[in-house]
């Protein structure tokens, strides 16, 4: 792309992140396809199985990472250990499937809390390849989410910086992203970019904090059926429990006030 271009969208897109949330009133821009940041082997509406699978078939997607590296090796230690490694991965990732049920998880305290509901037949499965850690989630074992946390550094793909990723993606995309701040009272929970297709919505997140930028792909149709698909909500921690609020109702009454009150009024007649 010519340099006078990229200052151009530079430019649109520093005034963008001036306005800050301005632009959340309107939809994510509608762009031709967002198949290009999709893994080709992936689909929304997979099992964690099917997912699974992709990976680690034969031939399937580590097979197709370590072959480089194996072609070079000769037989020997070497080779076994990478071998080695390779299964150990596919072991870990096919094991790696945790769902969100009744008990608490570890995940409750990352920067993804907000992605999931307990109690509602969601899941999470977590891969680190290529670089980065992608988290894959599910609804009723439907894959519908993939989460990418993607390092911010000098000469990646995506830059370092998140506006260079925003600037980056939209780009490749052919449109400007939305920008909305950080507004907890909207469900926004950090500064983020976002576009959209016919079936999937992206959404660009600022972890500059961590050296990272979030890059969550999802199926829109699934998210238009969120309110219904989590019926189950969240418990307020800080409510009383029921027995307790139908007491308290209609107040407190001490069961032996009427009695020390016609007591004391007798006590004021005798005198």
């Amino acid at each position: 792309m010519k340099p006078a271009i990229l200052a151009a969208l530079a430019i649109a897109v520093g005034a963008m992140f001036a306005i800050g949330g301005l632009a959340g009133a309107a939809d994510a821009p509608a762009v031709a396809s967002l198949s290009p940041l999709m893994q080709k082997e992936l689909h929304w509406g997979m099992s964690h199985r099917d997912v699974a699978e992709e990976y680690n078939k034969p031939m399937g997607l580590f097979d197709r990472e370590y072959a480089p590296q194996l072609a070079r090796l000769q037989p020997g230690v070497e080779m076994d250990q990478l071998s080695a490694d390779k299964d150990s991965r596919k072991a870990n990732f096919e094991r790696g499937y945790t769902e969100f049920a009744d008990s608490p998880t570890g995940y409750d305290v990352t920067p993804l809390h907000s992605e999931y509901t307990y109690k509602n037949g969601e899941a999470i499965q977590r891969l680190f390849k290529d670089g980065k850690t992608r988290y894959f989630f599910y609804m009723k074992d439907h894959l519908w989410k993939i989460y990418d946390e993607v390092p911010l550094k000098t000469g990646s793909a995506l830059g370092d910086t998140f506006q260079s990723a925003v600037l980056k993606l939209g780009a490749l995309l052919g449109a400007q992203g939305r920008i909305q701040a950080a507004d907890a009272a909207r469900g926004v929970e950090r500064t983020t970019a976002d576009w959209q297709d016919n079936s999937t919505h992206m959404r660009v997140l600022d972890r500059s904090a961590e050296h990272i930028v979030g890059v969550v792909l999802e199926d829109r149709q699934t998210m238009l059926n969120l309110s219904s698909l989590r019926s189950n909500k969240p418990e307020d921690p800080f409510a009383l429990d029921p027995s307790i609020a139908a007491l308290t109702k209609h107040g407190v009454t001490d069961p032996n006030a009427s009695k020390a009150a016609k007591a004391d009024a007798g006590v004021r007649r005798a005198r």
